[in-house]
Formats: C-alpha cells, sequence, structure tokens
C-alpha cells in the first residue's frame, strides 16, 4: 500500500458558468463509426431546423443577466438549507432547491442546476435539460449539456454537443478540452481527439483543465456519502458509525486535498454520542481524546495517547477502529521522530487483522494494518493485506499497491502469474490508468505502443489523472500533454504504414 494515500487525516465550487515505466510513455478503443444521434433528446439533434425545435429564445446577455440574478437569489435560498446537509436530510435539501427552480423559468433551473451538479447529479441533468428545452441554443446550457453526459460516459449523446458548441461564443473552452477530446477518443476518432487537444490553447488553461477533469469524473460530492452513513448510522449500523468519523476526518475536496471538515466532525460526534453509552469504552476514548483531535492547533503526542490509556505502551487498540486511525495519524504527523512502527505492529497487528478479517467489514483497521506492514518492512504481511483490501474489500488503492509491490525489476519479463494479476486488475478497476500502461508496454516489448493502447490509457488518466496525482513530481497536464504526444507520433507511424 503505497505511502501517500494510508492514514492522512489532515469543495472547489462548482463554476457558475462557463516511473520508469511512466517516463517511458511520457517521453516519447473501439469502432469508428459515427455515434448516433439521439432521437429522444432534441438537444442532441444539430440538423433540425431551429425553427421546429425553438420557442423564444432570449437574446444571450438577456439570458445571462437573469441567470446571474438567479444565482444570487438562489444562494440566498440555498442557505437556509444549510442546516439539514449534516444531519442526514440532504434529499430534503434537494427536493426543496428543485421545486423552487421548477417555479421558475429557464434562467432559474439553469443557476439551480449547477447548484447541483456534484450534489445531485440527475436532478442537475433534468433541469438543465428543462432549462434547454424552454431557451433552445444557449451555449451555456449546451456546454452544461456536453460535460453531463461525458461524466455520464454516454459520449454518442454528449458528442453531438460538443460539436454544436464550436461555432459559438462558448466554443469547446480551453478548460475543457480534454473531456471533449475524452469523448472522441471513446468513439474511436483517434485523430479527432488529438486535432482538440493540438488546436486548444489548453497550455494557459491547465490548472482549469486538471479541476475540470475532477468536476466531471470526481464522482459524487463527499457530502453525499456522509449523508449516506449519518442515515444509516443513525439507525444503529456500527461500520456506518464508523465510516461517518472517519470521513469527517478526511474530507475530500478534489484529487489532490483532504483535510478535516468541522460541520462533519461535531456531527459526527454528536450522533456518536447518542449511539455510545457513556459507559462504552468507545464513547470514553473518543470523550477523552477529542478535544485534542477537534483542534487540530493543539499539541499532540505520546502522552495524549498515554493519559487516554490507548495504543501505546501496553495500553489496548481503541475500541473504535476509526480514532485508533485519526490518532495514529496526528501522532505522526506531530512527532519530531517517528514512532517505533515494528514495535507498534508488534502490539496492535494481530487486532487488527483479526478486526479487517472479521465478519463485519473493518477498512479503517485494514488500512492502519497495511501502513503499519509498510513502514516497518513487513513485505509478506503487506502483500496478504493488499490482497484482502483488493478481494474483499475491492478497494482499487489495495490493488494498485498489490501490482505495484509485484511488479518485476528493471529489464525483467513479467511472469504468467504477474500478468494474470495485472489482467484482473483491469477488468476489476476499469478506469485505472496504470494497468493498460503496464500491458502496453509489456506488449510492445522495446517498441513503441500502438495508438489504438496510448489512447486506453489516455482514456483512464483522463478520468482520474491518476499517474500524475500518485507521481507528485509530475503535472497532471504534462502528463497528458505527454500522452497526446505520443497518440500523434503513432497515429503518424501507423499512417505511414498504411494502417
Amino acid at each position: 500500500m503505497s505511502d501517500n494515500r494510508v492514514i492522512d487525516t489532515e469543495t472547489p465550487r462548482r463554476r457558475r458558468l462557463p516511473l520508469g515505466l511512466l517516463l517511458i510513455l511520457a517521453a516519447t478503443a473501439c469502432s469508428g463509426k459515427e455515434p448516433a444521434k439521439p432521437a429522444a433528446h432534441p438537444e442532441f439533434d444539430a440538423s433540425a431546423p431551429a425553427a421546429a425545435r425553438a420557442k423564444t429564445a432570449l437574446p444571450s446577455d438577456e439570458f445571462l443577466a437573469q441567470v446571474s440574478a438567479e444565482s444570487e437569489a438562489a444562494e440566498a435560498f440555498g442557505e437556509r438549507h444549510r442546516p439539514l446537509q449534516f444531519s442526514g436530510r440532504v434529499d430534503q435539501a434537494v427536493a426543496e432547491l428543485v421545486a423552487y427552480a421548477e417555479q421558475g423559468g429557464a434562467a432559474r433551473r439553469f443557476a439551480i442546476g449547477n447548484m447541483l451538479w456534484s450534489l445531485a447529479p440527475e436532478a442537475s441533468l433534468s433541469l438543465h435539460r428543462a432549462a434547454d428545452e424552454a431557451q433552445p441554443d444557449q451555449p451555456e446550457i449546451l456546454y452544461e449539456l456536453a460535460l453531463h453526459y461525458t461524466r455520464k460516459d454516454d459520449c454518442a449523446a454528449a458528442l453531438p454537443l460538443w460539436r454544436r458548441l464550436r461555432p459559438t461564443r462558448v466554443g469547446i473552452p480551453a478548460q475543457a478540452a480534454y473531456l471533449a477530446a475524452y469523448c472522441h477518443l471513446a468513439s474511436g476518432d483517434l485523430r479527432g481527439a488529438v486535432a482538440i487537444v493540438q488546436s486548444s490553447d489548453i497550455d494557459e488553461h491547465h490548472v482549469g483543465a486538471e479541476k475540470m477533469s475532477y468536476e466531471v469524473f470526481g464522482g459524487p460530492a463527499e457530502l453525499i456519502g456522509f449523508d449516506r452513513d449519518y442515515r444509516k448510522a443513525a439507525g444503529g449500523d456500527r461500520g456506518a458509525l464508523e465510516s461517518l468519523l472517519a470521513r469527517s476526518f478526511d474530507w475530500n475536496t478534489d484529487w489532490w486535498n483532504a483535510a478535516p471538515e468541522p460541520a462533519a466532525q461535531d456531527a459526527a460526534i454528536a450522533l456518536a454520542r447518542t449511539q455510545w453509552s457513556a459507559q462504552t469504552r468507545e464513547r470514553q476514548e473518543w470523550d477523552c481524546l477529542w478535544p485534542k483531535l477537534r483542534d487540530r492547533e493543539q499539541p499532540f503526542g505520546q502522552q495524549d495517547l498515554d493519559r487516554c490509556r490507548v495504543l501505546v505502551g501496553g495500553h489496548p487498540y481503541p475500541a473504535s477502529s476509526t480514532l485508533g486511525l485519526v490518532a495514529l495519524a496526528r501522532l505522526v504527523s506531530r512527532a519530531e521522530q517517528p514512532p517505533d512502527f515494528a514495535a507498534l505492529l508488534a502490539r496492535h497487528g494481530g487486532t487488527l487483522r483479526e478486526r479487517a478479517t472479521g465478519k463485519r467489514d473493518d477498512p479503517q483497521a485494514l488500512r492502519v494494518l497495511a501502513y503499519l506492514q509498510q513502514s516497518a518492512g513487513d513485505a509478506a504481511g503487506l502483500a496478504q493485506t493488499d490482497e484482502l483490501g483488493w478481494k474483499r474489500y475491492r478497494d482499487e488503492r489495495f490493488a494498485l499497491s498489490r501490482v505495484q509491490h509485484a511488479e518485476p525489476g528493471p529489464g525483467v519479463a513479467p511472469d504468467p502469474a504477474y500478468r494474470a494479476m495485472l489482467a484482473q486488475a483491469a477488468q476489476d478497476f476499469p478506469h485505472a490508468p496504470l494497468y493498460p500502461m503496464l500491458e502496453a508496454v509489456y506488449r510492445a516489448g522495446g517498441g513503441d505502443p500502438p495508438a489504438a493502447d496510448v489512447a486506453r490509457v489516455l482514456q483512464a488518466e483522463t478520468r482520474t489523472l491518476d499517474l500524475s496525482v500518485r507521481n507528485g513530481d509530475l503535472r497532471s497536464h504534462s502528463q497528458l500533454k505527454a500522452l497526446y504526444r505520443r497518440l500523434a507520433k503513432a497515429l503518424e507511424k501507423e499512417s505511414a504504414a498504411g494502417r
């Protein structure tokens, strides 16, 4: 399991409108048929006469002025729903926002659709489609719809929208060039994808392009998972309560950043205190450490753990696996010298393994076990834990660790067992770019991977930015541009060979 993602527990807003093998690819799918035009959705049909589709479209500047006004009003309306966000009532907040949107016209539906982009994707899509029906041919609406269908991996629906945007004042914004190109890759139009990237001013907007990949492919908002855990935990689900507490200390805002979320922390501990009586060990240990853990500015060390009788010395692992995760993370981050990981593993490894392999899933215990094994140099134990995390917990981080630690050394050909492992990982996690990259390199031997192989890596990397996120000294944009240069070179070579 990789160091950079184990126990670190220390949202960009939606826009209004508009290592060896890695370096080999960095330095240097499908049918080609045109996707069918979905007749059920008029926004896709670029050939339909405007008079046949349109109602009375507002001038663009007037529509955008309405959107601006509606956005300000929506912020005030949405502010009243903030108390619902950390109390298991996100569905209620979304329903009230949708009802409010439906009382207005296209501009309000568009504005609320933007607000709900990550919080309620299907509701957001429905509102944007309704806005398009009322105000067809507004480029900002078409742009949102193109992003929606790209996010759904429905490129047959997204491509006509990207094409319709080209001649408009919005065009294909530079920060969205990789997304439009992604759909060309998915449809088999590799040259079209290269052309979009090459013609875009993406180098001047690379930060926006990286953030847009997260906006579209980053998955639901963290609040959605918190809301789900909260409702389950309120119903007595112990695993959900542990997940709720862990999430509040490791709140992901994007692929690059995570930090504690104070409102989530307060809501999680308040709920935990209703689930655990004052006499339970879980409650007593959390209450003892909570003031120190909640306030990141307070000093924290082994003396605090010793005072609360957990983790260090002869004390047991906390009854709450999440408390052990959070407390160990804080200890490691604040210590001048790293703790004795081998001693911690010897003391608590059995407990962690028992919890991770028990009848009830315990992902927090699994994460700490893997971290201690890696830090203590227990390669055999780590391999077993990674297998467990991959096969039972279906956590792709453990699969990645397993594949990377088993990778043959430089110049060593992979044996059948490793190739089978790689193929299984690629099947289990089809959007992870490492596996098609390794497969491409091994197939090519010492030569250049064919264009189709490079395109598969590009699709996966656009969806996750995983190759560059896990290699902290390489910008995501630099990785994508290097892969597009590689794709262009492969296409030229194949064209010269008559393929």
